[in-house]
Order: structure tokens, then C-alpha cells, then sequence
């Protein structure tokens, strides 16, 4: 007798819904709307004081040897960038992107992809809360390798950061608005009385 097959299991695939063609069908559900205000970003490695004079000092090092190569350098100024951009210090992550930069004296070899300078420069932007920047470089990093994962998950959190920022300046807008509209009802009034 020969055995049936094996019992295949299939598992649903959790389709996002479609883009919304107009206004009209554009809804939130509850899920979205939570997942707004909870949302705390990717899941991003920290890194701390030590590691970035650990990766400056290093760097400085390359960078005053007469011997090193464009390789070395540039794989201690990627790792420099790596942890000025990971870190939650002020002004570390603009020093970042301007390290992974083209210019000011450094042009980038082969040892470094393009891609992941861009990815950097993203967490970079992201983790100084310029959303707007970390979704540009993000999508940048998307036009140079459409699957890349970390990069689409960052422009995801990017753009959650923006609706996110969008929906409370609405509402400060409205809560400005309404005591705007109670000072000019109390003068109002107070000008009728008289």
C-alpha cells in the first residue's frame, strides 16, 4: 500500500490592507491608531559614551597612519559613523551622517556598499527625530536594494513618527483654536454689557 502524502499545513499571510484611492476610503482602525501612539520605532541597537571614543579614537588612529589604506579607513570611519549614529547623545548623529557623506576630503572605496551608508545616515536622522530625513534615506536605501528589510522597517517607523507628530499638532491646533474662540466669546460678551 503506498502512504498518501503528507498533510500540508498553510498558514494565512497577513496581507496589509490596500493604499486608499481617495479620501473617502481612507479609515483608521483601532489597531492603527494604537499602534501610533504605542509604537516606540525598530528595534534599534544603542550604543554608549565608551563605544563611540572606542570608535573615535580608533579612527584617529587610521586616519594619522601614513600607511593605512583607503580600506582601513574607510571600514573605521563606517565603524565611527556606526556608533555616532546608534548612539542618544545630542549632535552624534549629525556627525555621523556628515562622516558618511562624500567630500570635505573623503571619497568612500569599495569597502563600504552605498546601501549601507544610506541605512546609517537613516538610523542617524531617526534617532535625532528627524523623521522626514529618515524616511528620505531610508527610501534611498530602498532604490538601491528594494529588499532590504531593516530599511523598509526604519521607513515604516519614520513615517508612524510623522503621522504620529502630525496628529498632535492637529490637536494643539484644535485646543488653540477652542481657547482662541472661549477669549473672543468672553470679550464678546463682556463688550455687550457695557
Amino acid at each position: 500500500l503506498a502512504t498518501p502524502p503528507p498533510r500540508r499545513t498553510v498558514t494565512a499571510i497577513h496581507r496589509p490592507p490596500p493604499p486608499p484611492r481617495s479620501m473617502a476610503d481612507f479609515r483608521f482602525n483601532l489597531q492603527d491608531i494604537t499602534r501610533l501612539f504605542t509604537s516606540s520605532g525598530p528595534a534599534l541597537p544603542e550604543s554608549d559614551l565608551e563605544m563611540v571614543l572606542e570608535a573615535d579614537r580608533d579612527y584617529a588612529g587610521v586616519a594619522s597612519s601614513s600607511g593605512s589604506d583607503q580600506d582601513a579607513l574607510d571600514a573605521a570611519r563606517f565603524r565611527l559613523a556606526w556608533a555616532l549614529a546608534h548612539s542618544k547623545r545630542t549632535g552624534d548623529g549629525a556627525r555621523a551622517v556628515a562622516l558618511l557623506e562624500e567630500g570635505g576630503g573623503h571619497s568612500w572605496g569599495n569597502t563600504v556598499l552605498a546601501r549601507d551608508r544610506l541605512y546609517i545616515a537613516a538610523v542617524a536622522h531617526f534617532n535625532d527625530g528627524d523623521y522626514l530625513a529618515a524616511r528620505g534615506s531610508a527610501e534611498a536605501v530602498l532604490r538601491v536594494d528594494a529588499g532590504c528589510r531593516q530599511a523598509e522597517a526604519l521607513k515604516t517607523a519614520a513615517e508612524d513618527k510623522i503621522a504620529k507628530d502630525g496628529l498632535i499638532g492637529i490637536g494643539a491646533v484644535g485646543v488653540g483654536a477652542a481657547v482662541l474662540g472661549g477669549v473672543l466669546s468672553v470679550l464678546a460678551a463682556s463688550g455687550r454689557r457695557r
